[in-house]
Order: structure tokens, then sequence, then C-alpha cells
């Protein structure tokens, strides 16, 4: 199955277009784009500054304060002095990006700030289970409307849980079928999550827990992460699948319909065209007269 990409395809095609212009020595114009991602997520870049060799990128969620409250210790290991000490004014983080002296892997970096930034509270309970400190609260992120996903560390493994808002409710079907291959999953792939599907109510693991959501449109996906997933060979692959996660199970749930929509459109067509090669051809009903007078019978 496809998995969607963790970075953003604008932010790195416009930052590596700006290097090469740099390169070339070509003149370079003033930038204003805003971009958008999964999740709610935008992206503004612009130059802010009469120096158009300059790129200012930033980001803004819907959970940012959320994300925020864990530190910006991993976002400056990752960025550098690319990543400035306040934010633009409405966004959650922001970098500069000097084009004169800029990479390609510094775009393929600052492409991935919205992965970086939703990566935060996922760290903060990896390194605490690292190191044993008895973490027990559970961490929620409402990452989007209606929705949120909820982080519980029980002693050395982690129950990861996305309460899902299905506005139609034949996608609440298609999500049982898809889902249960990943139940399947763990009968062959060794040290594969445990997964379980709910619907209408939270789990067990969320009782008692305030402003969660409930009602036929919700569903609840619950991952267990252990120790193998969380440990530092397997860390960065998780983060990256944790979070697109909900965005992966809609798309291939839309890709479903339409393929189920193209067999249907062409069963339609073939069944038209039995009936069209069934249709009784047209009896001609002109008679001929043996001076070669033409006339039709009644």
């Amino acid at each position: 199955m496809l998995l969607l990409e963790t970075g953003n395809r604008i932010l790195e095609s416009t930052i590596l277009d700006r290097i090469a212009a740099v390169a070339n020595g070509d003149k370079l114009d003033h930038v204003e784009i805003m971009a958008a991602d999964f999740d709610g997520v935008q992206f503004h870049v612009h130059t802010p500054t009469d120096n158009k060799a300059l790129l200012q990128v930033s980001v803004q969620t819907k959970c940012g304060a959320n994300l925020l409250q864990f530190g910006n210790a991993h976002l400056q290991s990752v960025y550098g002095s690319l990543l400035q000490g306040s934010a633009e004014d409405g966004y959650d983080a922001t970098l500069h990006v000097d084009l004169t002296t800029a990479t390609p892997d510094i775009a393929k970096k600052v492409s991935l700030l919205k992965r970086h930034l939703l990566a935060l509270p996922f760290i903060h309970v990896f390194d605490a289970i690292d190191k044993k400190a008895g973490l027990s609260e559970i961490i929620t992120i409402p990452y989007r409307d209606q929705e949120a996903f909820y982080i519980k560390p029980e002693g050395d493994r982690v129950i990861v849980i996305f309460d899902i808002f299905f506005k139609d409710q034949d996608d609440i079907v298609f999500s049982k079928v898809f889902l249960q291959e990943f139940q399947d999953a763990r009968r062959t792939i060794q040290n594969a999550p445990a997964v379980t599907f709910s619907q209408k109510e939270p789990p067990l693991e969320l009782r008692g827990l305030k402003n969660t959501h409930s009602g036929e449109s919700h569903g609840f996906v619950s991952f267990v992460l252990f120790q193998a997933h969380i440990g530092a060979k397997s860390r960065e692959k998780v983060l990256d699948l944790i979070q697109t996660f909900r965005d992966y199970l809609h798309y291939h749930i839309k890709c479903s319909k339409a393929y189920m929509h193209t067999m249907m459109r062409n069963r339609v067509d073939s069944l038209l065209q039995i009936l069209n090669r069934a249709k009784p051809e047209p009896v001609d009903q002109t008679k001929r007269t043996m001076s070669g007078k033409t006339f039709k019978r009644q």
C-alpha cells in the first residue's frame, strides 16, 4: 500500500529552486507563499527583508500550544541556528534559511518541519520510558476539529489512540475491514504493534478522561508500541508512520471507494452493451412487384 510522504513537497521544491537560482546567479524575486498540509496545517514562506537570499518559513497547527509544552529541544537539535527564538505572529515555529549557504539537505529538513513539531510529545514519552521515569499521565493532542490523539505510557510500552471522526457512515465499514488487516498482520509480521478498533465509546484506556468524544461518527484506533518500536533503532520510522496514520487510513478508504465506483460503472457499461446486442434488428417490410415497383406490407 502507498505510504504518504512526511515532508511537504511545496516547501522542499521552493527552497531547492531558490538555491539553484542563487547558485546560477539568477535574479531573485520576493516570495510570498501560503501552503497547506494535512490536518489543517499551514505554512507561510516569504522573504522577510530586502535580502532576497533569505527565506522565512513558519508553520501553524491547530495544537501548537499542546505540542510546544514539551519544549523545543528536539527542534533545536534538528535545525540549530535556523530555528528562531520567537515564531512569526500566529505561527508555532519559524525558520530562517540563508540561500547562499543552504544545501539540498537543508531543503529536506525544512520540508519536515511539521513532522518534527508533531513528534515532540512522542519523543517526550519515549525518552521517559527509556529513562524509566515512570510517566502515567495521558497526553491529549487535539490536532483536528473534533479529533485528537492520545498518548498513554504504561510501563515499558506506549498506547497511542486516535479518535477519528467519520463524516460518512460508509467510511466506518471500510475502516473496519481495513483495520482488520492490521490486526491479522501480527500473525505473519514479527514485532508488529497490537491494533484494536472500537466505535461510539472511547476505549477503556480513556475511561474517565475529560473532553473525549463519543457517538456513531467516532471511531477509536489503538496502537500498542513496545520497546522494539520506541528504541533508537526503530524510533524515527515509527514517528513517521504513526503521525501519518489518520491521513493514510482516509486516503486508502477514498481509494477503495473510487475503485468500487469504477468497477460499478464498468459493470453498468458492459450490461448496456449486452442489452444493445439483444435488441432485435428491424425487419425490412418493403416488397417488390414483378414490374419493379416497391410497396410496404401493412
